[in-house]
């Protein structure tokens, strides 16, 4: 079975030059804002939370669900580079970033695979389990990367962190075996950067994890919008967006907004994430 589940796309003559163009993925990174009125989102937080008595997902877990339907809409930039093709995944992942601790020292990731298949409430309950496992040290996963890469010398890292990205990615191979949990970051990594207290930051593209999508939550702050030809106080939050322009193009960027718009600001598309 290999790393990551792939299949080559047909690659356009604009594509073969971008793909020429930039060596690695920090070259290539265009960033992008995009703000969500969260007026219709909050409200239905509050009803759910008033209806099951437990607390409401949270804007990120919301955010993360949006971007799983996102990409299974348009699968053309759920994909990675490798061997100087695009390859589509036939799955989409999807790769949190989480605290393992309070003083932020140490920082982990959930996964959620298959994520294209799973409403809300799925991923949330998921998340939450691997969250807490991570946290309280009971994740095998991250008991032995810590093991392993706290005996690394700090200048063989980058060494490393490469060979492994070459093994798994460019070779494809499933190391599973070895200790290394298959595709380890996903389609996409999505960060609450709100819970810092931030509305905006962006984050770098990660060169060995070939991940080409990267979102960063704000923080939901109160500030005026026009609705419908009226000047009004709204909820508002940002995701900020950096994203590989080897892969990713700005018309694929503006069907990401359209859909992200789609889930997060209508009745309809809270209905159809799970948000009821």
């Amino acid at each position: 079975m290999p790393n990551v589940e792939l299949e080559p796309l047909e690659l356009s003559t604009w594509r073969k030059i971008a793909l020429g163009s930039w060596g690695g993925g920090g070259d290539p990174s265009v960033y992008g804002i995009l703000e969500i009125n969260a007026t219709k989102l909050i409200e239905r937080q509050k009803r759910m939370a008033e209806r099951t008595g437990e607390k409401a997902p949270t804007i990120t877990a919301i955010v993360a669900a949006a971007t799983a339907m996102v990409l299974k809409e348009h699968p053309q930039i759920n994909g990675l580079i490798r061997l100087g093709r695009i390859y589509l995944r036939k799955t989409v992942t999807l790769f949190l970033q989480t605290a393992v601790d309070d003083e932020g020292k140490e920082l982990s990731g959930v996964t959620i695979a298959e994520a294209d298949k799973k409403r809300l409430p799925e991923i949330v309950a998921e998340l939450k389990a691997k969250a807490r496992a991570i946290r309280e040290g009971k994740d095998p996963n991250f008991k032995k990367a810590k093991s392993t890469f706290s005996m690394i010398p700090a200048f063989l890292m980058r060494w490393l962190l490469n060979t492994i990205s070459f093994l798994c990615y460019t070779l494809n191979l499933d190391l599973s075996g070895l200790g290394l949990p298959r595709d380890a970051f996903g389609s996409v990594m999505i960060t609450s950067i709100g819970t810092l207290g931030l509305d905006q930051a962006f984050a770098p593209l990660v060169p060995y994890s070939r991940v080409p999508l990267l979102l960063a939550v704000g923080a939901v702050k109160e500030q005026p919008v026009v609705q419908e030809g009226q000047l009004s106080i709204a909820p508002v939050f940002k995701i900020c967006a950096t994203f590989d322009h080897r892969l990713i193009d700005g018309i694929h960027a503006a069907k990401m907004v359209k859909t992200m718009r789609r889930c997060l600001e209508t009745e309809q598309g809270l209905e159809e994430l799970g948000l009821a």
